[in-house]
């Protein structure tokens, strides 16, 4: 039957979510520290932002640096890397900007242990109690133009994953040419857990990456790989050891941005261009796939379900 809480959403369903998102969210940062191998520096969080000069942006660092655009995770308006809206339009308005200079290619990172942890669950459920089919609406357009600027961007977007990777943080990985990976770092696509259906394109890619089998393994039952399956599987181009991730990236990068930008350019448009289309079109489909549950009334109590299991789990 209904349990007592669901009952207690029925009756007062925007009182009793906001006192319940308090405890997921503290759930939420249990569930990554149970799983992350270094602290969160918050000095690096810090000093990052303290020594660049770009502070339109809140939730993202910009690194304009020789040859190419590094853009860093690094959000304020969401725990853990998380994104909600304000945060994909942000790294949209980047890489915007990064596709009209003279940048070579585009680095994409994140500040802290924690890579992205994909969708922000704490603002969407939020919102949801206040108008389900509007802000469903909403977010599955967000997350379509934010896919789409990966989709279209034509420099190089190469990746450093420095740790946990979940969700649309890490479906939206085969969109970008070049995988780098901390040994220490994870990637998980539980949609099911979430009450959602596959985003990111992910649904396309994830099969003609790692094979039918390892992909409906990953979107269905959330099955968790180690940065050395990942790149075993071919989420990922290279793993790196911890201790000189960030030299190694840095070396590789010096080295590409010495190629011609024209070369690098024209180079992905041969390989991406023939995919394209199916991209673009995987990415309408699961975004109206993604309205449709997150504006039903059963894909509101799998959302809920699934918060108050976190709830009970701590």
């Amino acid at each position: 039957g209904t349990s007592t809480f669901m009952e207690a959403l029925a009756a007062n369903g925007t009182t009793n979510i906001q006192t319940s998102v308090t405890g997921v969210t503290a759930s939420k940062r249990r569930f990554i520290d149970d799983r992350r191998d270094q602290p969160f520096d918050k000095r690096l969080r810090f000093s990052v932002r303290q020594t660049e000069s770009a502070y339109r942006y809140r939730d993202i660092v910009v690194r304009k640096q020789d040859g190419f655009t590094h853009i860093l995770l690094s959000t304020k308006s969401s725990e853990n890397n998380s994104l909600n809206p304000e945060v994909m339009k942000e790294v949209q308005s980047a890489l915007n900007t990064a596709a009209a200079d003279d940048s070579k290619l585009v680095l994409f990172s994140a500040v802290g242990s924690i890579f992205c942890c994909g969708l922000d669950f704490i603002y969407f459920i939020r919102r949801l109690t206040d108008d389900r089919k509007k802000e469903s609406t909403k977010m599955a357009e967000a997350i379509r133009n934010f896919v789409n600027t990966f989709i279209q961007f034509k420099k190089p977007i190469i990746v450093a994953v420095n740790g946990p990777a979940i969700g649309l943080g890490a479906s939206i990985l085969p969109l970008c040419d070049v995988v780098w990976a901390n040994e220490k770092a994870w990637f998980q696509t539980p949609y099911t857990t979430f009450g959602q259906s596959p985003d990111g394109c992910s649904s396309l890619t994830f099969p003609r990456i790692m094979g039918l089998a390892s992909a409906n393994e990953m979107l269905f039952s959330g099955r968790k790989l180690t940065a050395q399956e990942a790149c075993a599987k071919g989420l990922v181009s290279q793993v790196f050891w911890p201790g000189t991730f960030t030299q190694e990236v840095m070396a590789r990068i010096k080295e590409l941005v010495t190629c011609n930008s024209v070369v690098l350019e024209e180079s992905k448009a041969l390989v991406r261009n023939i995919m394209k289309v199916d991209l673009e079109q995987a990415n309408e489909k699961e975004c109206e796939v993604l309205k449709k549950i997150w504006g039903s009334a059963q894909g509101m109590d799998s959302m809920l379900k699934y918060l108050q299991k976190k709830i009970d789990e701590f």
